[in-house]
């Protein structure tokens, strides 16, 4: 295997696919699941790099590094700690772990309706009222560049004997120069998930899981590695994660990425309706420990622009996509790959648009909960029970049989097995009149939500 033997020539796809270089586990390529030879090389080169104990190449993206890193720390039916803006993959382990879930909300930033950090203080306050919690797992930064304060909560959770576990999957470049700082290795974490593919030049799904820990076992982590990620990894992949790190340990790219973005700035220093977070507004410090650069986020608030029509506008006639767009924001993201051309049109296009008559009042739509919503049964349970469909006008109060989420950035609205309230209904109702990417787990009809039979 594969059964294509690199044969290029054999029919012309495979070629452009770069099978000439899709390999298995053969003699001379180790094994990433046992790795010996070549893969254990690579992989200590990445914890020279991040300074880690142990750093875990990975082909199923974060997601397996999620589920295993959780999976590594916890028993069945433990309770943990996790921050309500987790990604989807954290509440998969919830619900397959059998996991009893305590939730902190993020700070809120209420002018770009998103969540800013987590609170240190708030997080001590949960593990005194709850001392049985086993395992801490929060994302930073998150989807728009927010950076929790990693040091302080690592510090609070090794006082309690628990580990701290980060997504970091937009965080991959954080620590690596003198330029985009925040990391959660540096911080003390015990488990750190990043997507390289996200924010420095890898390929799609490639992936590493960072082990700094006098906590969690490292032998239990790389078992769990094992059992969530495929037992014939992509070589492609594993070449480009290897080729990454070769290439980062060059700190002039990230300055360039910085200069580039400071000249962004400036640039769009002139605009006079849309707001940048950390651009042109001031970071609001009682909520946000700490932002990534790198991260683009344009609010349309206070103008007669939602960020989804602002989106469309700058696809149709100047040609950009974007990576999101909702009622409020709408969000670029950038990478060393990206020229000073780019931010230039970028800024261009913008302070066009910027110039006119776009003032006006609109409403704010919400579209994240501020409140959580009151569990009935751990989604492990409720997944047993049996379900109905009732039209959302007639929910609230009702228990939820499913997960809905607006994706991106995936953050649920409502999970499964907690009550549903008029706050839920009013941010599905808003997703739909606002066309959003809303997904359910079961029920196919925007106006109808699966409640537990009960």
């Amino acid at each position: 295997m594969p059964a294509h033997k690199r044969n290029t020539a054999f029919i012309e796809y495979l070629q452009k696919f770069g099978a000439d270089i899709d390999f298995t586990e053969i003699q001379a390529t180790d094994d990433l699941h046992h790795a010996d030879g070549i893969l254990k090389e690579c992989m200590q080169k990445a914890e020279t790099l991040w300074n880690t104990q142990h750093s875990f190449f990975m082909v199923n993206g974060s997601t397996g590094g999620i589920l295993s890193g959780i999976r590594a720390c916890t028993h069945y039916g433990d309770k943990i700690l996790v921050a309500r803006n987790c990604h989807k993959s954290v509440y998969n382990a919830i619900e397959l772990f059998g996991l009893q879930p305590v939730y902190i909300l993020p700070e809120y930033i209420e002018s770009y309706h998103i969540y800013g950090s987590v609170s240190p203080e708030k997080t001590e306050r949960i593990l005194q009222e709850n001392p049985d919690i086993k395992l801490i797992v929060i994302t930073s930064p998150t989807y728009e560049g927010i950076i929790s304060d990693i040091q302080h909560l690592s510090e609070i959770a090794h006082r309690f004997h628990i580990p701290l576990m980060v997504d970091e999957a937009h965080g991959s470049h954080l620590d690596l120069s003198p330029y985009f700082t925040g990391g959660a290795i540096r911080g003390g974490a015990d488990i750190v998930v990043q997507s390289l593919h996200k924010t420095l030049p890898s390929l799609t799904q490639s992936a590493i899981i960072h082990f700094n820990s006098e906590i969690v076992c490292a032998k239990s982590l790389q078992r769990q590695l094992a059992v969530f990620q495929t037992s014939s990894p992509s070589y492609l992949l594993m070449a480009s994660i290897d080729s990454c790190i070769e290439l980062v340990k060059d700190t002039s790219l990230f300055q360039a990425w910085h200069e580039n973005l400071m000249m962004f700035k400036e640039k769009t220093k002139a605009l006079q309706n849309f707001r940048i977070f950390g651009y042109t507004d001031t970071i609001p410090k009682n909520s946000v420990f700490g932002f990534d650069y790198g991260k683009i986020l344009i609010s349309c608030t206070d103008t007669v622009f939602t960020g989804n029509r602002l989106a469309d506008i700058l696809h149709k006639q100047y040609h950009m996509d974007f990576e999101m767009s909702n009622t409020e924001t709408l969000l670029a993201m950038t990478s060393m790959a990206d020229t000073k051309e780019n931010l230039f049109y970028l800024a261009e296009c913008l302070l066009n648009i910027d110039k006119q008559d776009i003032q006006g009042n609109r409403p704010l739509y919400q579209t994240i909960v501020r409140t959580v919503p009151e569990s009935h049964f751990i989604p492990s349970v409720a997944l047993s029970e049996p379900y109905k469909m009732i039209t959302l006008e007639k929910s609230i109060g009702k228990v939820s049989a499913e997960y809905i989420w607006i994706y991106p950035p995936g953050i649920p609205v409502i999970t499964i097995g907690e009550v549903i309230n008029e706050e839920i209904v009013q941010i599905i109702q808003t997703a739909i009149r606002q066309n959003l990417n809303l997904q359910k787990t079961i029920s196919e009809n925007p106006y109808e939500i699966a409640t537990l039979d009960i």
